[in-house]
């Protein structure tokens, strides 16, 4: 079918037991969003060409992790963490480890901000000390590697099964670090040496270049210059010191429009209504109203 081939899905296998096995049909990345009832057909027909019997299912899962998503906006007040300050890598999704990393500085600054509002009083500003909390998270050097880690997953959007063969076919031929690195790529996680400056990023993507087939590194080259084109000069800045600093928090950024998030909730929504789950589709209602 063409839209497995345009949009491929792949399935995590997990025994829990003899007789009991978690299976998850998951899209690595897209835009908009594969939908839960496309990935529920797609693992019914994977599991039945198997020859993969079914007895009884005992739950089902709905999860759409926003793969990056915009940062905090300037002048907010909420300061946010973790998936909600657009800490999930926009190519791999990780997020757990990223968020326990950047939450230290972060912490680390509402201490001072509290600090400093014991001691001037009145004289405190909020907003000041929400920006430069959150700018705690999103430092310069913090949106330099999330530039690059954008076009990644942009990169990833546009390829059918068998570009992202070939992506991952020479991923994979990368050293250990290197690749391990990019999964992750935050301050203070393993091998984020591999990508924490300009440099070792253009030794990444060069080095990367090199390992994939043909045709693909061609698209790549190819989407390096159409992405820049069209978004400016954020992948630019992130692999050279010419382009100077990123915005800091307190200034602007250009905000990229997540395209599919309300529909996901809403179909996760109607499908748990029609599972008997209504009370926690309630939630997912109030979400995304």
């Amino acid at each position: 079918e063409q839209s497995v081939i345009n949009t491929p899905t792949f399935n995590y296998v997990m025994p829990l037991s003899d007789d009991v096995i978690f299976f998850e049909e998951t899209s690595l990345v897209a835009n908009p969003a594969v939908s839960f009832q496309e990935c529920k057909n797609r693992l019914t027909a994977r599991l039945a060409a198997q020859g993969v019997t079914i007895k009884d299912v005992l739950e089902e899962e709905y999860c759409y992790i926003p793969m990056g998503g915009d940062v905090p906006r300037k002048g907010q007040r909420i300061i946010p963490i973790g998936a909600a300050a657009g800490v999930v890598h926009p190519s791999t999704g990780y997020q757990v480890a990223r968020m326990l990393s950047s939450n230290v500085y972060f912490c680390d600054q509402i201490v001072e901000e509290l600090a400093r509002a014991g001691e001037n009083g009145g004289d405190f500003d909020p907003d000041v000390a929400a920006a430069r909390i959150i700018g705690r998270t999103w430092t310069p050097d913090s949106m330099r590697q999330r530039a690059f880690a954008v076009f990644g997953g942009d990169f990833l959007m546009k390829q059918n099964v068998m570009g992202l063969k070939g992506f991952f076919s020479g991923f994979f031929k990368l050293d250990e670090g290197m690749w391990a690195g990019f999964l992750a790529g935050w301050k203070n996680l393993p091998n984020n040496e591999y990508h924490d400056g300009w440099w070792p990023r253009v030794y990444f993507g060069i080095v990367f270049l090199t390992k994939l087939p043909p045709n693909v590194a061609l698209d790549m080259a190819v989407s390096i210059v159409a992405y820049t084109l069209e978004n400016g000069l954020d992948l630019i800045q992130s692999v050279t010191p010419l382009l100077g600093e990123p915005d800091t928090f307190d200034q602007s950024f250009q905000f990229r429009k997540n395209n599919g998030d309300v529909a996901a909730k809403w179909e996760a929504k109607e499908m748990m209504c029609a599972c008997d789950r209504c009370e926690e589709a309630v939630e997912v209602e109030e979400v995304a109203a």
